[in-house]
């Protein structure tokens, strides 16, 4: 069995992608499919919300398998646009200095009709939606492009990735056809800081260079108080999924999930404090398990309401 390595940048070496023509590898590093962490850390908001609402078990997967496909969809576009912003930066960062377009395989043309291409994707799987999702989704559009300007500009950029990120939530909900209310606002807020947490302890991977290169994230500008910050932005996660809980009216067992990811974030802030020890790319990777333990919680939380 061939387990993928990692070199001294962020592309895999091996991998699955390893059985397709070697022309298309670029394309799949440039989407970012030979590391689905992004698209699952985006897709799950969305899935654990689904189960919340009025649809029936039938219709509520059939809504997570397209949310899944536009997900992998959109997130590839979004790395995409990254790219093509950072293309000067990334050259500098030896982690992302082999990436497609930093590294010159891929110019920015063809980038552009590769997002089109995603972007086509994501649309289709849009129009199995209602009307009202439409607007919903396309909306998030202007934060998605803005993302990475704010890396130039503001010394918290990740306050603009958690707002985009987490936008999956009141998609989801729009996409059931749900009155809007109290509860999936502080959903949506609990997911904004679950993702500025994690994406900090993601930026810690580059803060040295970054530094050096005057690249403005939260795990820079939180260096000298990381672990509290990190803290600070999953306690009030912990706290709105409780609330909105609440609001929503849902059993023990939303909870009890919760409390389980509660337990997870402390062990994320404690290896934090010897974030030499730990890799923060492992800590970061780990809330993948969060997100299916929340979308576990909400699917038996439907079963049994």
């Amino acid at each position: 069995m061939n387990i993928p390595k990692q070199n001294n940048s962020d592309i895999l070496d091996n991998g699955w992608w390893n059985i397709l023509p070697k022309n298309s590898i670029k394309w799949i590093r440039l989407g970012r499919f030979d590391r689905p962490v992004g698209f699952w850390l985006l897709v799950l908001p969305g899935w654990w919300v689904l189960p919340l609402t009025n649809l029936n078990l039938e219709n509520c997967v059939i809504l997570m398998f397209i949310f899944l496909i536009g997900s992998m969809a959109m997130r590839a576009a979004g790395c995409t646009i990254n790219d093509m912003w950072d293309k000067d930066i990334d050259k500098k960062i030896s982690r992302t200095k082999k990436r497609p377009l930093a590294s010159g395989e891929i110019s920015n043309l063809q980038a552009s009709l590769f997002l089109i291409v995603m972007l086509f994707i994501g649309f289709i799987c849009l129009y199995q939606l209602n009307i009202y999702t439409w607007f919903i989704a396309m909306s998030v559009m202007p934060l998605v492009i803005l993302y990475p300007l704010a890396k130039r500009f503001i010394k918290w950029p990740q306050i603009i990735l958690g707002l985009t990120f987490s936008w999956a939530v009141p998609t989801a909900w729009s996409s059931a056809n749900e009155e809007w209310n109290l509860g999936i606002f502080f959903m949506y807020l609990a997911t904004v800081f679950w993702i500025i947490g994690y994406d900090t302890i993601y930026g810690c991977q580059d803060k040295k260079e970054d530094e050096v290169f005057g690249i403005k994230n939260s795990a820079v500008s939180a260096k000298n108080f990381l672990t509290l910050f990190v803290g600070c932005a999953y306690s009030l996660m912990f706290i709105l999924l409780i609330i909105s809980g609440y609001l929503l009216n849902n059993s023990n067992f939303w909870y009890i999930g919760v409390s389980i990811c509660g337990l997870h974030l402390i062990s994320q802030v404690i290896k934090l404090k010897n974030i030499e020890k730990y890799n923060p790319l492992k800590i970061f990777k780990s809330n993948v398990f969060l997100g299916v333990i929340l979308t576990l919680s909400s699917l038996i939380n439907h079963m049994v309401s």
